[in-house]
């Protein structure tokens, strides 16, 4: 019959039709299985730093407790606010001076960025607190953002992010992370750079570049990283050292980034040159502070020999030496690593402080959030050592933070 010729081919029932193959069903499961293991993985990436943000606030807090006779959150923050924290305090109080603090020698606060002073102050504004408890709470939220930036700069390796966030929240330094310094923003924004370089984002890493400068002074220094990872990106494309200059200039984007990169700080200078009627004064009053200019390896000498009178603990100028050392050569493991953007930005962090003298050093190093990074892939290599590590990070946190608010010199 002519009506049989049309008939279709395939005379099963609609469903046998539209039926997937096992073979699509696999996939689909797959997928599914794939989707869910990544939302499981990304809350877990935001429930671990605030797990150790809880645990470190009850050990430094257990801390506090023992060595003093009145209690409470307040109490606790102004206990942990010490040496340079009373500084910011007084400038987000009372801004920056136009001449030397009565009472207190040549000494003026003009050595001290103005960037997170002036996020607490205008916190304050909206929080009727007290000063030391927005700057508290606000050094745990950027601390706690710090460690979430670093989720995808450490590949989702969760190891090695579980010992960074308790690092940065529960480890033996974390007090200089959740007081009123300026670590707690210079680790987040120097996270923001090197994550928009991973990302070829450069507007967004000459923006976190400009705040970084505003941070602390060596934050100006990442723009070098920026300029490094441009050349490598220029290079991974085929494109010639002779011939980088003129790609760049073709790129607005790129030079938008290196331009706006140290904004913050000529922005610092324009203001004390206009209040001050000196631009430097942040690196003039530095004698003020007994920082005079020398030579990085006397002091570094110097450090290392000013040895014990009495007991075998190192003294705290071997301390900061022995910090500086380290943190030298860590860089040198990051340039070995083929990270030379992050290598030259924290080598440069080391040895401009180093050129004046040992002080703070410890705490210039800890700061500096590639070399964390590092240590904890490091470490994190092994379950044995990710674990040893993990329990001495937790239990060195309660001993440092008593001989921090004792007043222990090596910590400054």
């Amino acid at each position: 019959m002519a009506g049989s010729a049309i008939e279709p081919a395939n005379s099963g029932s609609p469903s046998q039709i539209l039926a997937p193959s096992p073979v699509e069903t696999q996939l689909a499961l797959g997928d599914m299985a794939r989707a869910n293991a990544g939302r499981r993985l990304c809350v877990t990436a935001v429930a671990v730093p605030l797990l150790f943000m809880i645990s470190g606030l009850v050990i430094r807090y257990a801390a506090f407790h023992s060595v003093s006779a009145v209690s409470g959150f307040e109490a606790y923050a102004r206990a942990l606010c010490r040496w340079d924290c009373a500084w910011y305090v007084d400038i987000s109080e009372h801004g920056y001076e136009r001449f030397p603090i009565p009472g207190q020698s040549n000494v003026g606060r003009w050595g001290f960025f103005p960037l997170y002073p002036m996020l607490v102050t205008t916190l304050r504004f909206a929080f009727p607190f007290p000063t030391i408890l927005i700057a508290t709470i606000t050094s745990m939220a950027c601390s706690y953002a710090a460690c979430l930036v670093a989720w995808p700069l450490l590949e989702k390796n969760m190891r090695a992010y579980t010992l960074y966030c308790a690092f940065l929240l529960s480890g033996p330094f974390s007090f200089h992370f959740t007081t009123f310094l300026t670590e707690p923003l210079f680790v987040f924004l120097t996270s923001c750079v090197f994550l928009a370089l991973k990302r070829s984002n450069y507007l967004a890493a000459g923006v976190s570049c400009a705040l970084l400068s505003a941070t602390r002074v060596v934050g100006v220094l990442a723009v070098f990283a920026t300029v490094i990872r441009m050349f490598e990106q220029h290079r991974q494309q085929g494109g010639s050292a002779v011939s980088f200059p003129r790609w760049v200039l073709g790129r607005p984007d790129m030079l938008v980034a290196i331009f706006i990169s140290p904004a913050g700080l000529f922005a610092y200078m324009l203001f004390l040159y206009l209040t001050v009627g000196d631009g430097f004064a942040f690196l003039h009053v530095q004698r003020a502070f007994g920082r005079v200019a020398g030579d990085p390896l006397l002091f570094l000498w110097d450090g290392l020999a000013a040895v014990p009178t009495k007991g075998w603990l190192p003294t705290a100028p071997q301390w900061s030496a022995l910090a500086a050392i380290i943190g030298l050569i860590l860089s040198v493991v990051l340039a070995a690593r083929r990270r030379y953007g992050a290598a030259l930005f924290c080598a440069s962090s080391i040895i401009l402080p180093l050129i004046t003298n040992l002080a703070s050093m410890i705490r210039y190093v800890i700061g500096l959030a590639p070399l964390m990074m590092l240590i904890a892939e490091l470490l994190s290599v092994s379950k044995l050592t990710y674990l040893v590590t993990l329990a001495l990070f937790l239990s060195a946190c309660y001993f440092m933070t008593v001989a921090w608010i004792g007043g222990y010199l090596a910590l400054v």
